[in-house]
């Protein structure tokens, strides 16, 4: 409070910020998946399944971060999960949507759409890696099912998934405007204390990743989410609420995996990656500018040792290897 009255523009500036990337990022992203999401939950879809969390964590995997804890709130209200398999399961249902991923990310912040499914599939793959490894119990694990909903017209379900997702949205713009704030205090604050510019990259993932174009850097922070988006999480997850610690180092090891992933993406895959400084475009993948070119350098490179070699037994081939 003290910081607004006194410094009033810092604060201006940041709640503009992050009007522009709700309006810009967040909104386009967030909201058209959020709504066919909740949609097919309300018209009771899985209502006879015994095993309900492969959908819910496939769901959660498309609809965006809150998206998931929602949805799996809504079904230990309806006695759908056990909340012992709600608290297990949720830390790993916490995953980015994907067009925020691959259009908001990949195409307006890097300018490069590939980057953006390289993203998308670290980011999916180390989701899965980590749900299947720690919770692949509750896979099997056969749920009680609750009664059936009753029968809702598909015009009152869509009205009812508009709202739902509006209300969803507002919430997490309500928190990126206020942690975009907050960020522009520790960014005003930081030119005098450097120590303070990593919280930039811990509190808001969608003003987080504007700060840098390191793609690792991003991968992390797309699977560690922010503190946030792990408020956004605990506001709705309900009687699902895991512990701080579980849903902590899980987030961590998200990131951590995601951008381990993304690293051996880039170096498979030609990604081409314009350079800020001079503009000129870099192509990096594993075979230079082939394979052809690739096995000569090797077979040179062989020839190379052979020759500073100071015993040879007369056989190439064998003073080679």
């Amino acid at each position: 409070m003290g910081a607004i009255l006194f410094l009033p523009q810092v604060s201006t500036k940041g709640a503009k910020s992050g009007l522009i990337i709700c309006g810009d990022v967040l909104i386009p992203s967030l909201f058209p998946f959020a709504v066919p999401v909740l949609f097919l939950i309300n018209t009771d879809l899985f209502g006879n399944l015994k095993c309900p969390i492969i959908p819910l964590y496939i769901l959660s995997l498309i609809g965006g971060y809150p998206v998931g804890a929602k949805l799996i709130n809504e079904f230990v209200k309806e006695n759908r999960i056990s909340e012992l398999s709600a608290r297990k399961v949720l830390p790993f249902c916490v995953n980015a949507g994907p067009a925020f991923i691959v259009l908001a990310i990949g195409k307006s912040m890097l300018g490069n759409i590939v980057l953006g499914y390289i993203l998308l599939a670290s980011h999916c793959l180390a989701s899965i890696i980590c749900f299947l490894f720690f919770a692949r119990k509750e896979l099997f694990i056969k749920q009680s099912i609750g009664q059936n909903k009753p029968f809702v017209m598909p015009s009152d379900n869509f009205v009812a998934s508009i709202n739902n997702a509006s209300s969803t949205c507002l919430l997490i713009c309500a928190f990126v405007v206020f942690f975009s704030v907050l960020n522009s205090y520790i960014g005003y604050i930081a030119e005098g204390v450097p120590a303070l510019y990593p919280l930039l990259y811990l509190t808001e993932v969608t003003s987080a990743v504007t700060q840098t174009e390191n793609v690792l850097i991003i991968s992390f922070l797309l699977g560690f989410g922010g503190f946030s988006v792990w408020m956004q999480v605990f506001s709705v997850s309900g009687k699902a609420k895991p512990s701080l610690l579980s849903f902590a180092f899980v987030r961590i090891l998200h990131g951590l995996l995601s951008a381990a992933i993304t690293l051996l993406l880039l170096k498979i895959f030609r990604v081409n990656i314009l350079t800020l400084s001079t503009g000129v475009t870099f192509s990096a993948h594993p075979t230079h500018n082939g394979y052809a070119q690739s096995i000569a350098l090797l077979f040179m490179a062989l020839l190379l040792l052979y020759s500073i070699s100071k015993k040879h037994s007369g056989n190439l081939l064998k003073d080679m290897i």
